[in-house]
């Protein structure tokens, strides 16, 4: 029993959770998508051909692309300031919104947090101010819910623990008819 109820535990922790980035706005009237990128990295050239191909015709967005070796030292006072723990890239920022890597989730946060950034006047841009040497705790809170994923709960993950409850149930109830038996 124990060895099933571990077994059990072990696969609901195995879940996919994510957690969203954390939005905050500054006072642009563009909106500037940081791209952080390394030539050795293919998922970056793909990444930017899609957002070039995604934002070609949208006139508020401003795409900065900055190769990592040669922004060494802004890249690391991001890292530190936004409590950045992953070395991966892409890294792009908005606002103070951060995605990280290339896949269909990734693609469709950015959609959304452009979206949330151009129906708002005023957004701190936590890149330029840490490109200034200013502290960038106000900006972190200045209107924070422009752009906030929420918890993604997967159907396949609701699908595996109701077959979990179940299968629970099912050792729980035959167990107890044994007792009976005996």
């Amino acid at each position: 029993m124990k060895k099933i109820m571990t077994i059990m535990i072990f696969m609901i922790l195995m879940i996919p959770f994510t957690v969203k980035a954390i939005a905050t706005n500054s006072s642009y009237t563009d909106i500037e998508v940081y791209f952080f990128y390394e030539d050795s990295c293919e998922e970056c050239d793909k990444f930017k051909e899609w957002l070039e191909e995604e934002l070609k015709d949208n006139t508020l967005i401003r795409i900065e692309y900055l190769k990592v070796d040669d922004n060494k030292e802004l890249n690391e006072n991001l890292k530190d300031a936004l409590k950045i723990k992953k070395n991966k890239y892409p890294l792009m920022i908005i606002g103070s919104n951060i995605f990280i890597g290339f896949d269909e989730k990734t693609k469709n946060n950015l959609k959304e947090a452009i979206q949330s950034y151009e129906e708002v006047d005023d957004f701190c841009d936590v890149v330029s101010k840490i490109r200034n040497d200013e502290d960038i705790k106000e900006c972190l809170n200045q209107n924070k819910d422009i752009y906030k994923e929420s918890f993604e709960f997967p159907i396949y993950g609701i699908v595996l623990i109701v077959f979990i409850i179940c299968v629970i149930l099912g050792v729980f109830f035959m167990m107890k008819k044994k007792k009976r038996l005996k």
